[in-house]
């Protein structure tokens, strides 16, 4: 019966640490996944999710300005998680098909799952009409956690 056991044990090691795994499935540890649904054709600009304080949670630059076709990498730098969810109401006309291609995963349309600190998750704007793109973090919007993006 010992023996029996040892060997059940071995086989349960064997399938938890799994066999050879999806070179196509894996990702970078320190990137998410992409959100990307369109093919890009522009530039890269990271905006920075960060925690100040205990009370005080910032996207850094608050303030952005790119142009349709540029990709922005969203990186949790610090704070835990952070997510982005776009403002439907505070988008341009048309754009939220861009985005809801573009940002899955989220708890609601047009939002991000939640990057844990020291990953990050890239949208894309190619497609994106021009105008003001309000978003904030769902759960740090209480603090004031907001930004824009402007695409000329």
């Amino acid at each position: 019966m010992r023996v029996t056991a040892m060997l059940a044990g071995a086989a349960l090691m064997v399938a938890a640490c799994g066999g050879k795994k999806d070179a196509a499935a894996s990702t970078d540890a320190t990137t998410t996944p992409a959100t990307t649904a369109a093919t890009t054709t522009g530039a890269t600009h990271t905006i920075e999710m960060v925690m100040e304080s205990a009370t005080s949670y910032k996207f850094s630059p608050v303030n952005t300005t790119i142009k349709a076709g540029d990709v922005v990498i969203f990186k949790s730098v610090s704070g835990l998680a952070h997510d982005v969810a776009f403002i439907d109401d505070s988008i341009p006309a048309g754009a939220k098909a861009v985005l809801t291609a573009a940002v899955t995963g989220g708890p609601q349309d047009m939002a991000t799952a939640m990057t844990p600190e020291g990953q990050s998750v890239s949208v894309s704007f190619a497609g994106a009409p021009v105008g003001v793109y309000h978003f904030y973090c769902i759960p740090h919007a209480p603090m004031n956690m907001r930004g824009s993006i402007t695409v000329q």
